[in-house]
């Protein structure tokens, strides 16, 4: 979800500590309401589904994913407008094997930092070659490599 997000494991670990705290919540939430109503001991195969206590680590597994989602939608969806152009150069390039497929990524750098980039398939770089990258800025804060073409020099 964060890959071609600059940064994008910060935002995937807010996403993370969000999904959290929505579980304590719940689980804060649904201890209140069991105390509440727990005034004489019932059969636990005869009460409704929605009055069983809660599956905890299903409920901490959908609300991190969903902490996830939601922060990366957030970031990513809305056009802000903070559009931006930078030089790059191209430092590395490399292949990473998942099961059966390569997925080739260049290692992008400037005086500011470095950033990794998924070339489409079209594209063809060399190592030494300079890039113009198009940037754009989150909702969030956190910016999003959207196009890198080489620079016409």
């Amino acid at each position: 979800m964060n890959a071609d997000v600059i940064d994008g494991h910060y935002l995937t670990l807010i996403g993370v500590v969000i999904g959290l705290c929505i579980g304590v919540l719940y689980f804060i939430y649904r201890r209140k309401q069991s105390l509440k109503y727990m005034n004489v001991i019932f059969n636990l195969d005869k009460r409704p589904w929605y009055q069983q206590p809660p599956n905890y680590p299903m409920t901490f597994f959908f609300s991190i994913l969903g902490g996830m989602i939601a922060v990366s939608l957030l970031n990513n969806m809305p056009d802000t407008g903070n559009r931006r152009v930078e030089i790059y150069k191209v430092t590395k390039m490399a292949e990473r094997r998942i099961r059966y497929d390569f997925i080739e990524y260049l290692e992008l750098t400037n005086e500011d930092g470095a950033i990794t980039y998924r070339p489409k398939d079209n594209q063809s770089f060399s190592i030494g070659q300079e890039v113009e990258v198009t940037i754009e800025k989150g909702l969030l804060g956190f910016s999003q490599v959207l196009n890198a073409v080489p620079r016409n020099s």
